[in-house]
């Protein structure tokens, strides 16, 4: 594949610039720099999964990494020693493709989201053989079964450890709030009655602005300002990314009725992308 040509200017005459513009333009200029990239190289390879790895993550001070993959295992992974903590044994199963540590936790909470369509939540200080990186068996402090296909992304905001969010292909987007509860019955139950639907796109999809949306659009990401937490990005199985605004969003709701898409602040898209 031909490397595409690097057009970013002398970089002294990028660093004089920081007395005229902004910090943040200078500073991202100097980020992507030719100069700076030829100079990336792979540090270590870190090994300790059976199967492909779908998600990583930090948390809140870079000290530490979580991992998830198809073998069902979540890794946490020592930064500074380059070295495999605790493998733990998560009971999901089917492939993970998303993980998060929770903020405000000391690190000891984390969530995994998988094929199987749950939300898994561990306590890490319940672990045993505690301070091994040999196979790890505890239990979820948490299992929302309330999706009914599989879960492709988490998210947390900065600050809240009380609540993880979940973006499934089925449509959903889902908040579980720990403090008022731990679990939830699967999808189809005929006792479901899991009022965390925040947002509500089974009936979302379109191909163009002016197209009336109609088909379920599967969510495939989803993440939170970290300056503006109240704003949220979902992204989808159409071509456009919503930018919505929690404030102005309808209360959680049910899956049982299947509800209007509600409006969003902005849509994003490429133009080779979309049908107008």
């Amino acid at each position: 594949m031909d490397s595409v040509p690097f057009r970013d200017g002398n970089i002294h005459a990028i660093l004089d610039s920081r007395y005229l513009h902004s910090p943040l333009d200078v500073n991202h200029t100097l980020q992507t720099h030719s100069s700076l990239v030829r100079r990336l190289s792979q540090e270590r390879e870190l090994e300790g999964h059976l199967g492909c790895v779908n998600a990583v993550a930090w948390n809140s001070n870079g000290s530490l990494l979580i991992s998830g993959s198809d073998d069902t295992r979540i890794n946490i992974w020592s930064y500074s020693g380059r070295k495999l903590l605790h493998s733990i044994e998560t009971g999901h199963t089917a492939n993970i493709f998303c993980t998060k540590f929770i903020p405000e936790t000391s690190d000891e909470l984390v969530a995994s989201g998988a094929g199987d369509a749950e939300v898994r939540l561990f306590n890490l200080s319940r672990l045993s053989g505690s301070g091994s990186s040999d196979n790890s068996i505890i239990a979820p402090s948490a299992l929302y079964q309330c999706h009914a296909r599989r879960v492709k992304k988490l998210a947390v905001e900065e600050g809240n450890p009380n609540i993880v969010w979940s973006a499934s292909e089925d449509g959903t987007l889902r908040q579980h709030d720990f403090r008022e509860g731990t679990s939830c019955p699967p999808a189809g139950s005929s006792h479901q009655e899991c009022r965390n639907i925040l947002l509500d796109l089974r009936s979302g999809s379109k191909r163009s602005l002016a197209d009336p949306p109609k088909q379920v659009l599967s969510l495939k990401s989803f993440d939170i300002s970290s300056t503006r937490p109240y704003l949220v990005l979902v992204g989808g199985s159409d071509a456009f990314a919503r930018l919505y605004d929690r404030r102005m969003l309808p209360p959680l709701s049910s899956c049982r009725k299947i509800m209007s898409p509600p409006p969003c602040v902005n849509y994003f898209c490429p133009m080779h992308l979309s049908d107008r």
